[in-house]
């Protein structure tokens, strides 16, 4: 078997046409930063909830980012229009006994996004739970989305980890969410 010489040009395609979003240089594929659109975005406090309502999560940190920014605080805002996943991951608290429900869904610019509820049933007194989840979507050029929660119970907290000793452990947050543009 063979390949086409060179690996590929601006007028043939060998294995891949370059001048849409690719590049080659000896051999070396690259991509623009247009293909790569990713995101980390984080809140390390404890955020309490007005009960039966909907509360937005806000972001307060951004990690390793390129095409998506929080806006707003609550808004994770796109650059590039396609097709993006998202997974979080929330630590819940509830310090008071009884059963209660959590919600968590998404909108999409605004407008709740049909089928991305999520829903948690906390009995007793839990000093902490880990939840996580992930949707994939498409999101429009400068579109956005948010995560929200709602709960009865006003003692269902986001809860942030303190730093820690004996052994010596880092702080950790209430909401992470990760969101990547997969095409």
């Amino acid at each position: 078997m063979s390949y086409k010489a060179p690996l590929a040009s601006t007028t043939d395609f060998g294995i891949m046409q370059v001048g849409t979003g690719l590049s080659v240089t000896n051999g070396l594929v690259t991509a623009t930063l247009g293909l790569l659109n990713y995101g980390f975005f984080t809140d390390g406090t404890q955020t309490n909830p007005v009960a039966n309502a909907i509360n937005i999560i806000t972001f307060t940190n951004t990690g390793p980012a390129n095409g998506i920014s929080i806006v707003g605080g609550t808004q994770l805002t796109v650059v590039n229009a396609g097709t993006y996943t998202k997974m979080f991951t929330l630590i819940v608290n509830k310090t008071s006994g009884g059963t209660s429900s959590m919600s968590v869904w998404l909108r999409l610019n605004g407008v709740d996004v049909v089928g991305s509820r999520q829903d948690l049933e906390l009995t007793n007194t839990l000093s902490q739970i880990f939840t996580s989840g992930n949707f994939t979507l498409t999101i429009p050029a400068g579109g956005n989305i948010e995560m929200c929660w709602s709960s009865a119970d006003i003692t269902v907290v986001l809860a942030a980890l303190p730093a820690a000793v004996t052994p010596t452990r880092p702080t950790g947050d209430s909401v992470k969410v990760t969101m990547t543009r997969i095409s």
